[in-house]
């Protein structure tokens, strides 16, 4: 309750129970601090004081942007089941020697629960050697939306007669994941089975649900839908597909994420973080002899260990671009887990734009009066798709230029 309250403080919205006549004003529902011990077949505290708390307001609307979109914006925090990998039983997949990266298909198997495989979920997950119970085979599918708002989700995206369908999404849905399958035996073996991710509490680790999205718009030929989200510190901007190679690619929407202003990212983290005597540090960060401490997490999730650890050790770009591995990242476009700045998104009726401006990292304030020099500035446009058509983007570098980009 008190969230929502803050919450309605900062950013106004009508309250679910009337208040004054302008509904200006939150009226804080009654509530007792009870224990939640019954949960629904959503995994959802059955509780009556945490519905009460939970339906305090009512974020989830859909708004009409003129004639060229529809802004659909969801609650992804009060429905949203407690993530499996924060349960202790976690813990066993924990592995520092490969970047901290968690194994793709124990996050799958995980999240899906009892409705893994049709239904049938494995008793045991392996990870190299070992092989880990899996701590949620007679459990619900994991939800951030729960039942009701997504079937309030899904039938807006249907009826939206807008050519764009704006998905206001909160968390980020584009993988950052690492072959690690591929990375050379002299650094030891990848327990997993071949990806690990680098993404889980967001959409990444929702894949269930995440791919049942996806699946109604492709099933239902809807076009124009793109996710604008941030949380996640950083820069993304990509294509959304239910899978990744090497299952099939089929992409059927857009994301843009965009970065915080001034909190750290995962470059800020790495390079304050890890050592060098990490096995496989230069996945994350490079330091040169003589020279400042380079971010490699996003040439890593763009191009693969190989073309990395290549990097590593020559400091040829191009020679390491020549290692690219083109399975890894077919959905991204683009991604800085060190960006700072901000999102700007224009539409037409038959064109999406986004740009993105970033700034360096503001650790000391500017002393000049437009915020001091850009890192860079890049635009992605894309042209409204077919049903049946895969969404496309083109990438524009405007100005400056990312790290690790020529």
């Amino acid at each position: 309750v008190a969230a929502a309250q803050a919450w309605f403080e900062y950013q106004p919205a009508h309250a679910v129970k009337r208040g004054d006549p302008d509904l200006n004003r939150f009226d804080a529902p009654k509530v007792a601090d009870e224990k939640v011990a019954q949960f629904d077949a959503d995994g959802l505290g059955a509780e009556r004081n945490n519905h009460i708390a939970i339906h305090a307001l009512k974020l989830y609307r859909s708004l009409r942007w003129g004639k060229n979109a529809d802004l659909i914006l969801t609650d992804n925090r009060s429905f949203r089941s407690y993530p499996a990998w924060n349960e202790d039983a976690a813990s066993a997949f924990d592995n520092e020697d490969f970047a901290g990266a968690f194994p793709q298909e124990a996050v799958e198997i995980l999240d899906a629960g009892k409705t893994y495989n049709n239904g049938k979920p494995p008793e045991t997950i392996a990870f190299g050697e070992k092989h880990i119970p899996n701590f949620r085979k007679d459990k619900p599918a994991q939800t951030v939306l729960g039942r009701k708002q997504k079937a309030w989700f899904l039938a807006q995206l249907r009826a939206s007669p807008a050519p764009w369908k704006i998905w206001g999404n909160s968390i980020g849905s584009l993988d950052a994941r690492l072959d690690l399958q591929n990375v050379p035996e002299t650094f030891g073996k990848w327990p997993g089975r071949d990806y690990g991710l680098l993404t889980l509490d967001d959409w990444s680790g929702y894949r269930s649900e995440r791919g049942e999205i996806l699946d109604f718009v492709k099933v239902n030929g809807i076009t124009g839908v793109a996710s604008v989200c941030g949380d996640r510190h950083a820069f993304y901007a990509g294509a959304l597909s239910k899978n990744l190679p090497p299952q099939d690619y089929e992409p059927v929407a857009l994301e843009f994420v965009g970065a915080s202003v001034s909190s750290p990212g995962a470059c800020e983290a790495f390079a304050a973080n890890v050592k060098d005597d990490m096995k496989l540090h230069a996945l994350l960060v490079r330091r040169p002899k003589g020279g400042a401490a380079e971010p490699m997490v996003n040439f890593s999730a763009m191009h693969g260990v190989r073309a990395s650890l290549a990097y590593d050790s020559s400091g040829d770009l191009k020679a390491a671009r020549a290692q690219s591995n083109p399975q890894v990242a077919p959905h991204l476009a683009f991604v800085d887990m060190g960006g700072h700045g901000y999102s700007v998104v224009r539409i037409t009726p038959d064109t999406l734009e986004t740009e993105f401006v970033c700034i360096p990292p503001p650790a000391e304030r500017s002393g000049t009066d437009d915020g001091g020099p850009l890192a860079y500035r890049i635009r992605f446009t894309s042209k409204l798709w077919k049903p049946g058509e895969a969404p496309k983007l083109e990438t524009h570098l405007m100005e400056a230029a990312p790290a690790l980009w020529s």
